[in-house]
């Protein structure tokens, strides 16, 4: 599909959002925007001393030092960060959350303006397991099963308080998830689960980027199998694209993964980081590389990474347990 779709999608969200007025918060609580100095952002139940606490909003200074940015574990109902997105200006945050000790697929969606303490809870209907914000701050990309009747999702498509919701994708038996926009705001590239089970990247609408090697055996717990790519994320000039490959299903439930990249057109893929057999999440290519988080359930450690996008330089920002959970990392504004 040409780039231009998703543009003038949310061409039309944008002309609504203008309609729409009043203070759309419910809400309040304690949080703040991330620091100047903030590196990477990411979340973590390091906040606390000992661990087993629920995950919070986290941001790294590139002093070493370590920012607080959300107090969703002392909140009346306690919650814990999963994933999140934040605004062009920092100030606010997308923020996908789930409750403590409740069901871990019940997560939802949270609009938050760290600078005033408040939040408003976005679909109290729907599932949420991923959001991206776009870089122009005029809509949010989300994946959601949508009916509380399926666990299939869909690539949805809203303005940042909730309001023009829309479906994007539709599909009832393929699986449109965890989609990033690129930083033109004019297209996107997400995951596809079809009904084989093997994961691949996609070009937002419908164009396969890769081909998805031979289905091995799945990875307990999770909807992946041997051979799997996940969580694709445009590089800073949308030229390219970082992602992840399964290569084990090992190292402690967690499986071992590659780090790849490809020309946006899906050539040029190459491996960057394999072996070791650890655990790789979910990427996000900024200015400074590709931050990661790095598991190696062996040794209970966890190490937030960064790479360049030939795989050299490699540079741990920061190790911990764990069993504090460390996921979803993004670079902070101008990193």
């Amino acid at each position: 599909m040409p780039r231009r779709g998703l543009l003038l999608v949310v061409v039309l969200i944008a002309a609504a959002c203008h309609k729409n007025s009043g203070d759309p918060f419910d809400t309040t609580g304690s949080s703040k925007p991330p620091s100047a100095n903030a590196q990477v952002i990411f979340a973590s139940g390091s906040w606390a001393t000992d661990t087993g606490q629920p995950r919070e909003l986290l941001a790294l200074d590139k002093d070493g030092t370590i920012e607080r940015l959300t107090s969703c574990a002392s909140a009346p109902q306690p919650c814990e960060v999963l994933q999140f997105s934040f605004s062009p200006d920092t100030t606010r945050a997308a923020v996908v959350r789930s409750q403590v000790n409740g069901d871990p697929a019940a997560s939802t969606l949270y609009f938050m303006d760290l600078s005033r303490s408040v939040e408003k809870l976005l679909f109290p209907s729907q599932r949420v397991s991923f959001v991206d914000w776009s870089p122009d701050g005029s809509f949010l990309l989300y994946t959601s099963p949508g009916s509380q009747q399926t666990d299939v999702e869909d690539l949805y498509l809203s303005a940042p308080d909730g309001t023009n919701n829309q479906n994007l994708t539709q599909t009832t038996d393929i699986r449109e998830r965890n989609g990033r926009i690129d930083p033109l705001g004019q297209s996107a590239v997400y995951e596809l689960i079809d009904q084989t089970g093997v994961g691949r990247i996609y070009l937002f609408q419908n164009t396969p980027l890769t081909s998805g090697p031979a289905t091995g055996p799945p990875l307990p717990g999770t909807l992946y199998v041997v051979g799997c790519d996940a969580d694709p994320a445009f590089s800073p000039d949308s030229a390219s694209i970082a992602f992840r490959r399964l290569t084990g299903i090992g190292n402690g439930g967690l499986g071992t993964w590659d780090l790849m990249t490809m020309k946006a057109d899906g050539t040029a893929q190459q491996v960057i980081l394999t072996g070791g057999g650890v655990y790789r999440g979910a990427p996000d290519w900024g200015q400074t590389g590709i931050v990661f988080v790095e598991t190696d359930a062996g040794a209970g450690l966890s190490r937030l990474v960064v790479v360049q996008p030939d795989g050299s330089g490699r540079q741990v920002l920061r190790e911990e347990p764990a069993a504090f959970g460390m996921m979803s990392p993004r670079w902070a504004a101008g990193n």
